[in-house]
């Protein structure tokens, strides 16, 4: 069962261990899924899920007759976290020349929450459960738990405002609280906004760190940058048809225990821990570890828009 829920970014405003502070606010930072996607926490490493299957069947009936008995059918489903974090070693050589432990050691984990940020991402994009990732958008829809809308295209074609309304309209539970997409999908709708001769519902927000946002109709575009590798996470490398240089953006509505959210294992476990200079190595050890995954608990609280050309 869940036993709470709060943003990665709301968990950082409390406690008074810094490194932990420095390494997630970091990550949010890096990461626009976590920045704005609640987390529920669960004991355990997954949670059961009841979703509403089939209906019963009302009917009218004559005077004196009786009620054919129907009835309605739930279905379960269990979402799963798994273990992501590694270790962080700043050899005593550094330490030495550069003259200041702490900076050095805090530059270190700089690095490794945004390398954890950027493999959170693409296991959100395109995590398939194994390899001891969790499933992530691409597989969770296909399995049924989210909208594929190609604009009525069968072999790919370039993104529209048009496009982009339709694709609202398959978001069911309401309106999106961000869309995910690449620097050029943006650029392509900011330029398409530039363009049209009325209104195209296209501003300017902001982030929760203040930093500047474009929005369509009041709707975060959120960009999704490179992985780990530095490769991008929403580049033109899929397929649709007889298109192979294809694209998605993502337009999703977040909320705890009803439509897309994260997930916390064993209790919301955050584990930051430095362990000082080792006797094993010449060098100083440090380990970052949590137990993600991610839930989408109304089927219609996330649409990937694919299928989009660099046209």
């Amino acid at each position: 069962m869940p036993t709470g829920s709060v943003t990665l970014l709301e968990a950082a405003k409390y406690g008074d261990d810094m490194l932990k502070k420095g390494v997630v606010e970091t990550i949010i930072q890096e990461s626009p899924l976590l920045m704005r996607m609640p987390m529920i926490t669960i004991q355990g490493n997954a949670l059961k899920h009841q979703a509403e299957g089939t209906l019963p069947t009302p009917a009218f009936r004559q005077v004196n007759a009786s009620y054919t008995r129907s009835w309605g059918s739930d279905e379960e489903h269990f979402w799963g976290t798994t273990i992501l974090g590694g270790e962080v070693f700043v050899d005593n050589y550094l330490v030495r020349v550069r003259g200041n432990v702490q900076d050095v050691k805090a530059r270190q984990y700089s690095k490794f929450s945004k390398a954890m940020a950027m493999v959170f991402d693409r296991n959100a994009v395109d995590g398939d459960g194994t390899s001891q990732s969790f499933k992530g958008f691409n597989t969770l829809i296909a399995e049924g738990f989210g909208t594929n809308f190609t604009n009525g295209l069968t072999n790919g074609g370039p993104l529209t405002l048009d496009g982009l309304d339709k694709c609202h309209d398959e978001l069911r539970t309401g309106s999106a609280d961000s869309i995910l997409l690449s620097r050029t999908h943006r650029r392509k709708i900011t330029k398409l906004g530039r363009d049209a001769s009325t209104h195209p519902l296209i501003d300017i927000g902001s982030d929760r760190f203040g930093r500047q946002v474009t929005q369509w109709n009041g709707t975060p575009l959120d960009i999704l940058g490179d992985d780990e590798t530095g490769s991008a996470l929403l580049g033109f490398d899929e397929t649709l048809g007889s298109e192979t240089a294809a694209s998605s953006l993502y337009m999703i509505r977040y909320g705890e225990e009803e439509n897309v959210t994260g997930l916390m294992g064993l209790g919301g476990h955050f584990e930051v821990k430095d362990f000082g200079e080792t006797e094993a190595a010449p060098g100083h050890l440090g380990r970052v570890e949590v137990y993600p995954g991610i839930a989408i608990f109304d089927p219609y609280s996330i649409v990937r828009y694919s299928g989009i050309t660099d046209a």
